[in-house]
C-alpha cells in the first residue's frame, strides 16, 4: 500500500529550516495531487447519515450555540463570501464583536479537511484583489503551515515546555480554584470573563481574545499552560492540535523567547469592546453598568452601582488578583527564569524546535488561529508582541 503526503511539510528529521518558506510556497502554488480513481478504493453508505441521526443512535446533543454548518459546500460558500469583502479583513480581526462575521471563519473546514489551505491559497489569489487584506490573510495560511511543520519537527508542543529551562514553572502555583474561575468567565475581569463565556458557549473566540485570556491564564493567574491549552482543545470548534498547543506554548513563555507578552485585559476592553456590545452579550449581569466602568467594574462608585441596580461582590465578583501586583509577580518571575531559559536556547535541538519561521512579514491571525495582530501593525510577527501592555 502507498500513502502520498501531499501536505507541504517535510518530513526529514536532519533538514533544516533554511529555505522552507521557498519550499511551501511553491507548494502554495502546485497542482494538488489526483489519485487516479482506479487505485483508490470507494465505499459508500446506502443511506445519507444525519446529525439527528447520531444524537438519537448514541443519545446525545450538541451543547454549543452559532456552531457553523458542516461540509465542503458551506465551506466553499464562506470561502467565496469572504473573498468578495477581503477588502475590509483588517479592521476586523482585533474586536470579538467584529470577528465574528468579519474574518474568514475558515477554520473550522480546514480543520476537518472540507477545505484545503491550498485551495483556499489558489482561490484568494485568483479571485481577490490586491490588497492589504489579502495580503494579511495570505500571510495567516503561512503561519497556518508553520505551526503544522513545528508539530511535525517535534511532537512534544502538546505535553512539554518547548524549553525544558520552563518545565513545571508554574506547577507550585497551580490552585484549582483560580482554575475553575478562569473555565468559568467568574474572574472579575469583564473581557476575559466573555471571552470564556462565548468559548464554552459557542467553540469559538477569535485570536486576540484567545491570546489575552492565555496570557492572563499563565501570566496573571500563574497557572500551568497545559491545562488552559487543552481546555481550549476540548471546547473549540476549530481546534488544531498543532496550532493550538504551539500557540499555547508561546504565548505562555515556555518557548523561552518573549516572555513578557503580557496582556493587559483592562485595556482590551478600551480597545476592543469600548462600547460594551461583547460583554453585555456574554456577561449579561454588568449590561446596565455605564460603559465607562467596564474595564474596571470593582471601581464603580457605589452610588453609580446602586442607580443602575448593579452590585460588585453580588452580581459580578471582583477580581480574582489585582492586576497590577500580578504583572509584577509575573515579571519577577521571567526575570528569574530567563538566564536559565536563553542558556537552554543555546542547546542546537532546543534552538531549532523553538525557532519561528524565516519567511519574512511573518501574520497572525483569529480565523486561522495562528497569532494576534491587529490593523495598525499588521506587518508586525511574533517578535513584535513582546510589549507588556497589549
Amino acid at each position: 500500500m502507498t500513502f502520498t503526503d501531499s501536505d507541504g511539510l517535510v518530513r526529514d528529521a536532519q533538514w533544516s529550516r533554511e529555505g522552507w518558506s521557498d519550499h511551501v510556497e511553491a507548494w502554495f502554488e502546485s497542482d494538488p495531487y489526483t489519485a487516479d480513481v482506479a487505485d483508490v478504493s470507494v465505499a459508500s453508505l446506502p443511506d445519507q447519515v444525519s446529525l439527528d441521526d447520531v444524537e438519537r443512535t448514541h443519545d446525545v446533543s450538541s451543547e454549543k450555540t452559532k456552531v457553523p454548518p458542516g461540509g465542503r459546500a458551506a465551506g466553499l460558500t464562506r470561502l467565496r463570501e469572504f473573498v468578495d469583502d477581503i477588502g475590509s479583513y483588517p479592521s476586523n480581526i482585533s474586536a470579538p464583536a467584529d470577528a465574528r462575521t468579519g474574518t474568514s471563519n475558515l477554520s473550522p473546514y480546514l480543520r476537518f479537511g472540507s477545505l484545503s489551505v491550498r485551495e483556499v491559497y489558489q482561490y484568494v489569489m485568483d479571485h481577490a484583489p490586491s490588497c492589504a487584506g489579502r495580503e494579511m490573510f495570505v500571510s495567516r495560511l503561512f503561519w497556518n503551515k508553520h505551526y503544522h511543520q513545528k508539530l511535525e519537527d517535534w511532537s512534544g508542543w502538546t505535553t512539554e515546555a518547548v524549553n525544558p529551562a520552563m518545565q513545571g514553572c508554574r506547577d507550585e502555583s497551580h490552585d484549582p480554584e483560580l482554575v475553575a474561575a478562569w473555565k468559568q468567565g467568574t474572574t472579575g475581569f469583564p473581557m476575559v470573563d466573555a471571552s470564556m463565556r462565548c468559548l464554552v458557549e459557542t467553540g469559538w473566540l477569535n485570536f486576540r481574545m484567545r491570546a489575552m485570556c492565555a496570557s492572563v491564564f499563565a501570566d496573571l493567574l500563574q497557572q500551568p499552560w497545559w491545562i488552559g491549552a487543552d481546555f481550549y482543545h476540548y471546547h473549540l470548534v476549530d481546534s488544531d492540535p498543532a496550532i493550538n498547543y504551539t500557540q499555547w506554548q508561546s504565548q505562555a513563555g515556555t518557548v523561552g523567547t518573549n516572555l513578557m507578552r503580557i496582556y493587559n485585559p483592562i485595556k482590551q476592553v478600551r480597545d476592543n469592546d469600548p462600547d460594551g456590545t461583547f460583554i453585555s452579550e456574554y456577561v449579561p449581569e454588568l449590561a446596565a453598568l455605564p460603559t465607562e466602568h467596564l474595564p474596571r467594574p470593582e471601581k464603580t462608585p457605589l452610588h453609580v452601582q446602586k442607580a443602575c441596580g448593579v452590585s460588585i461582590g453580588e452580581d459580578y465578583p471582583y477580581p480574582v488578583v489585582e492586576y497590577e501586583a500580578a504583572r509584577e509577580r509575573a515579571m519577577e518571575r521571567y526575570e528569574r527564569l530567563k538566564p536559565k531559559a536563553l542558556a537552554a536556547l543555546k542547546e542546537p535541538e532546543v534552538a531549532r524546535r523553538a525557532s519561528l519561521s524565516s519567511r519574512s512579514q511573518p501574520l497572525e491571525d483569529d480565523a486561522i488561529d495562528a497569532g494576534a495582530s491587529d490593523e495598525t501593525a499588521r506587518q508586525r510577527g511574533l517578535d513584535a508582541y513582546t510589549e507588556s501592555d497589549t
